[in-house]
């Protein structure tokens, strides 16, 4: 965590002086830093980063401050993510976002960049810092065949700077790390905006402080903007190029440019293929410092760029303010998208920075009244809050459009609608920011014609969706897996589709809504699966020639995801038919009953299919029976089933997995705490650069045995969704019912100082949850009392009379495993394969050291005497181990230990092979899926 204090939060005055382009003294950083105020918190990230580029200022070292509006509480300490260098190989750089707009910025605060590298499937082309607009789909290159997908419009951050005189120099998005000192980027999560501080030095030696603000305004979907303070150390003349930049631009064809007088400039757009027009316009305005008689001169035009400059005369140390004003719009949300565009440039010029950031602040504040809060955490806090930013910045109410599993972030995965935004990012949203998780489902709503004639041509009735889907949903233009065929086989997209319809209905009791809008999707899926089943000779039905979530597995029959979500999908279409006063067949209910669904009787378990063997899968699948489907059975058959599979899984799969490993667990309170490991397992590895963004897999392929996986995709908002989950579902055991929540929570003990859970919603109430280390308290804020339905019995919960429920403590059961649950660490460790796991009491997971020796040490709370230690290992052993104990963690004795012996610690040196096979590839570490410690009774001395 980042404590220093933020240059930008008090006006400060800026001297006079010359300022060398050489590196600052650590004196007069020394005697710079007490001119600071108002610490902010960044966010840290597990993953390293590397060394400063060379001839950059690395340190933290403030750009004296420029006066402006108030916004300390933007930067409160835990609210914000901070770089306080330029790391040129980090690609993962900050966004901002309204969710209809979105755009990245690269470190230097404006303009346009590609870092480098290539997106992940589909698109596999040349990574950027894009601008996106929600729903704006193109036609694809044409490695994709031309199938959808999303466009990117023009860069429009961009306000660079140019010295006067003999020798000119200009700031800009591609002025190296070298020219730049004093730095400091903060993304506020609380307000929604992104704040670069720097001091640059042109090659002459003259040196200017500049300060970038980016927002993408909250309360006005189709403006944003950009304001620069500078401040010159140098007296002359400074030029400032506003700049809506082609460079970023994708799928898209110029249709005009042009320059007003009064400021204002565009440049409009048509989509290739789709054909929809659109527009980006941008007003310049001067502020404090620069004579408002002054306007920008237009500059030359180009292939989709428009720029407009203004010149006016400086003085050293004084400061100077720009802002300019952005308008979007297409022909999706406007019959004249040019004029529309133009206006609302203009209308955010009308009001001004302060009344602009004033109003987009205070709506983001709103959002922010939902929020999770981890006590005692700051690294798992930081992380809770940017996943809730990702997909806060990805979202906005009345929308038309979903989310696909980067949001507006980036174009891959093409920037289409997948089955993360119903099962991954759709529920943690729902439970927060009912308005917000509509649109996911309205979306479908929206596609249902395509759905429909998709399945007619397929020879199905009812709706038939797209595996991948952009602006209507058409399978042939716009889904692009065919090999394999997942466009066809992902059949159980339909049961995901279903069941979120169903539950915003029980998160709404919004019957107008369930009859105008949910009714067709639940009746359209619930036609599919009758005429998409095949029966067979015993009676019972069949669906065949699907895959799966795990996309490892192609052309199977009866898989048990793909089975059970139909057979719900059919039963709450007949629900909802009995609650319209509609009619459904009852042959629905019946189908339900007679889908195979394949289970190991033998090992209590559910087969992931007919006929599968235990071979390794990509991503969760079997699992998700238990959550979200809540499929009936028994706590063994759950432990069963979550165990074997957890064991299976592909560790360099997908991100979202271990995040339904978490919430499993935590709903079958196994003794010991492996809900802890799966919750760190579902973001410690994926976790990457200074604003904590997701990336897909742990390492630098999503899916090992995948041959169409590429780079992974960043920022991952499946994996952030799926990561909330674990809160929202999994410790509070939240469950949606017609007339009353389920609530069963639970806490690891590493989470024992408590979890918070800020206005949560359900059938137009709004509630608290405060976890506890024994107890969780549920607080009514707004609305009529409600029921929850608790392991205790039932309670009602009205404003003033909370309800308190025992917080379930696995981790507390009984043991003769002094070990269990006790803190551990390890001197290495491979991504995801914690010192944790070695004593969470489950054996499915495991601790993997990641080099040849490594120590793992486990910490028992107190001198006890010890007796046998034993390590259990997975199927690769090390080739040795060694077993000591100490009383203080610093002598240590009892190699080989095998005795009685009064001990706090304990700890394993394990030795493995430093190469793999060969010695050209790497070798494959022993695991230790658990340390047992059993201690000696008095009387047995």
């Amino acid at each position: 965590m980042d404590h220093s204090p933020h240059p930008m939060n008090r006006p400060a005055p800026a001297p006079a002086r010359p300022r060398p382009p050489r590196p600052v003294s650590r004196r007069t950083r020394k005697l710079i830093a007490p001119l600071l105020a108002a610490a902010v918190v960044a966010v840290l990230a597990p993953a390293a980063t590397s060394a400063p580029a060379a001839g950059s200022v690395a340190d933290a070292a403030p750009a004296p401050a420029l006066s402006g509006p108030p916004d300390g509480s933007c930067m409160r300490p835990g609210w914000t993510a901070t770089a306080t260098r330029i790391d040129p190989k980090d690609t993962h750089h900050a966004f901002v976002g309204n969710g209809y707009l979105g755009q990245r910025v690269p470190p230097n605060g404006t303009g346009y960049a590609a870092p480098g590298g290539a997106t992940g499937w589909p698109l596999k082309t040349p990574a950027y810092d894009g601008s996106f607009v929600s729903g704006l789909y193109a036609k694809g290159p044409k490695n994709v065949a031309g199938r959808q997908a999303i466009a990117a419009l023009p860069t429009w951050t961009t306000l660079n700077v140019t010295t006067g005189g003999a020798h000119p120099d200009t700031f800009s998005s591609a002025t190296a790390p070298g020219r730049i000192s004093h730095y400091r980027q903060t993304l506020s999560l609380r307000c929604g905006f992104l704040r670069t501080s720097l001091t640059w030095t042109a090659a002459d030696g003259r040196s200017t402080d500049l300060v970038y603000d980016v927002l993408a305004d909250r309360t006005d979907a189709h403006t944003a903007a950009v304001r620069l303070r500078m401040t010159p150390h140098w007296t002359g003349h400074a030029t400032v190029t506003d700049l809506l930049d082609g460079r970023g631009a994708r799928r898209i064809a110029p249709t005009h440019t042009a320059a007003t007088a009064d400021g204002t400039m565009d440049v409009a757009f048509r989509t290739d293929g789709t054909r929809t027009d659109g527009a980006v316009a941008s007003t310049l305005r001067t502020g404090p410092g620069i004579p408002t008689a002054r306007t920008p001169r237009p500059g030359p035009s180009g292939h989709l760029t428009n720029r407009q400059s203004l010149s006016f005369p400086v003085r050293s140390g004084r400061p100077y303010e720009l802002t300019k004003y952005l308008g979007v719009d297409t022909a999706l949300t406007s019959r004249s998208p040019r004029a529309a565009a133009d206006a609302a440039s203009q209308r955010a010029a009308r009001r001004g920075w302060d009344a602009l950031f004033a109003r987009h602040t205070a709506a983001w504040r709103r959002l922010w009244r939902s929020d999770i809060e981890v006590t005692g955490h700051r690294a798992l806090q930081s992380w809770v809050r940017a996943a809730q930013y990702g997909l806060l910045s990805s979202t906005r109410a009345g929308s038309r459009n979903s989310i696909g599993p980067t949001g507006l972030t980036s174009d891959n995965y093409a920037g289409e609608i997948f089955w993360d935004a119903e099962t991954w990012m759709y529920p943690g949203l729902l439970a927060t920011h009912p308005a917000l998780a509509r649109s996911i489902v309205d979306y479908r709503y929206r596609t249902r014609a395509a759905a429909r004639a998709n399945a007619r041509k397929l020879g199905y009735d009812g709706l038939f969706y797209a595996w991948t889907s952009g602006s209507k949903g058409d399978l042939w233009n716009e889904c692009h897996s065919w090999d394999p065929p997942h466009c066809r086989t992902q059949n159980h997209l339909m049961g995901d589709i279903s069941l979120a319809a169903w539950q915003y209905y029980l998160a709404t009791k919004d019957t107008a809504w369930l009859r105008s809008r949910g009714w067709p999707v639940l009746k359209g899926i619930a036609a599919f699966w009758a005429s998409r089943a095949t029966r067979n000779p015993d009676g019972s039905y069949s669906v065949k020639n699907v895959a799966g979530p795990d996309e490892y597995s192609n052309g199977v029959n009866d898989a048990v995801f793909t089975n059970a979500g139909a057979a719900t999908a059919l039963r709450h279409a007949t629900r909802a038919a009995a609650l319209l006063g509609l009619h459904a067949p009852a042959s629905w209910n019946a189908l339900a009953d007679k889908l195979r669904i394949p289970y190991d009787a033998k090992h209590h378990r559910f087969w992931q299919y007919a006929g599968y063997r235990g071979t390794t899968i990509k991503q969760a699948d079997t699992v998700l029976l238990i959550h979200p489907l809540h499929w009936p059975m028994s706590p063994l058959q759950a432990a069963s089933t979550l165990d074997y599979y957890a064991a299976r899984t592909d560790p360099d799969g997908p991100a979202m997995t271990d995040s339904v490993h978490a919430i499993d667990a935590a709903g079958l309170g196994e003794p010991g705490c492996s809900t802890y490991t799966y919750l760190l397992r579902a973001i410690k590895p994926f976790v990457r650069g200074p604003f904590a963004q997701f990336s897909e897999a742990r390492g630098t392929k999503a899916g090992a045995d995948d041959p169409h996986a590429g780079r992974p995709a960043q920022d991952f908002l499946t994996g952030k969704g799926g990561f909330l989950q674990t809160f929202t579902y999994g410790l509070t055991g939240l469950r949606m019912e017609e007339d009353r929540l389920r609530l069963d929570p639970m806490l690891p003990p590493q989470l024992s100082d408590g979890v918070t859970l800020h206005g949560l919603h359900w059938q137009g109430r709004t509630y608290d949850i405060a976890l506890r280390a024994h107890h969780t308290t549920v607080r009514l804020a707004a609305g009529a009392p409600m029921r929850i339905a608790t392991p205790e019995g039932e309670k009602v919960v009205s404003r003033g009379l909370p309800a308190v429920l025992k917080t379930r403590r696995p981790d507390l059961a009984a043991t003769s495993n002094a070990a269990r649950c006790a803190p551990a660490r390890a001197t290495s460790e491979e991504s995801g394969m914690y010192a944790a796991a070695a004593v969470d009491g489950n054996t499915a997971t495991a601790w993997t050291p990641d080099t040849p020796t490594a120590t793992l040490t486990v910490d028992l709370g107190r001198i006890t005497t010890i007796g046998q230690i034993t390590p259990h290992w997975t199927a690769t052993r090390p080739k040795s181990a060694v077993t000591q104990v100490s009383q203080d963690g610093r002598h240590w004795y009892g190699t080989g230990y095998s005795g009685r012996t009064p001990a706090r610690y304990v700890r394993i040196v394990v030795h493995s092979e430093a190469h793999g096979p060969g010695g050209g590839t790497p070798p494959k570490r022993p695991g230790l899926t658990e340390l047992t410690v059993n201690t000696v009774a008095v009387g047995d001395r």
